[in-house]
């Protein structure tokens, strides 16, 4: 350990050192730098930097050594298992979503249909739902209610 400027030793780089919290559960931390008033510490197997001053650190007890060495051990990924035979692969329409289907006799969804088959043709899948959309929400019923024209 170096001496630092009267505020005890400071820890090696890359040792791992603990500080005592008002909680009473330690913190734990491998040095990562000193800049000559505070030392900087990372947690156990990565996380945030922190940092604290040299004299409030301390070495770890044994148990948080053990509690050290389980959390920077590195665990293996799970063995997948071997596959016997492939999963069959999926396959996709070209034609996603059926061509709109006007109401006979309307110009609207006549118009709306032939613009929709352009953007089709076109690629513009976007313009082309608009008007799927506005044929199937355009209304071929005669309103239940209707309202007179002037006022009363």
């Amino acid at each position: 350990m170096p001496a630092s400027d009267g505020q005890g030793p400071v820890p090696d780089l890359g040792a791992f050192m603990a500080a005592d919290t008002p909680e009473g559960k330690p913190r734990l931390g491998k040095v990562t730098a000193w800049d000559g008033e505070f030392v900087y510490l990372q947690r156990p197997g990565g996380g945030t930097v922190w940092t604290a001053v040299p004299s409030e650190l301390r070495r770890p007890t044994e148990d948080e050594r053990a509690l050290i060495r389980v959390l920077t051990t590195p665990v293996p990924a799970a063995a997948r298992p071997q596959q016997t035979c492939p999963e069959p692969p999926v396959v996709l329409s070209v034609d996603l979503v059926p061509s709109a289907v006007p109401t006979p006799g309307c110009a609207t969804c006549a118009l709306a249909a032939e613009r929709e088959r352009h953007h089709r043709r076109a690629h513009d899948h976007s313009a082309a739902a608009d008007f799927r959309v506005e044929i199937r929400n355009h209304p071929h019923d005669v309103p239940k209610v209707t309202f007179p024209r002037e006022r009363p």
